[in-house]
């Protein structure tokens, strides 16, 4: 039986203008975890994925898949 384990993040995404028109916009993110308000300034999904795994493998929970409920 799995260990149960659980962990709530806030991720706020925004955009930043850019001085030159016509340029990609800019999209920028935080992980902040709710109970121990630290934060993460992030730039992808990739750096989301990243950091929440990170925190995954350090409370123990491997091996582990991603699956909707």
């Amino acid at each position: 039986m799995a260990r149960m384990w659980r962990r709530r993040f806030l991720i706020d995404v925004w955009t930043e203008p850019r001085d030159v028109e016509g340029l990609p916009v800019i999209i920028r993110a935080r992980i902040r975890d709710v109970a121990t308000d630290e934060e993460h300034y992030v730039g992808s999904c990739a750096e989301v994925e990243r950091i929440i795994g990170a925190l995954l493998d350090a409370d123990g929970i491997t091996p582990r898949r991603w699956e909707r409920p």
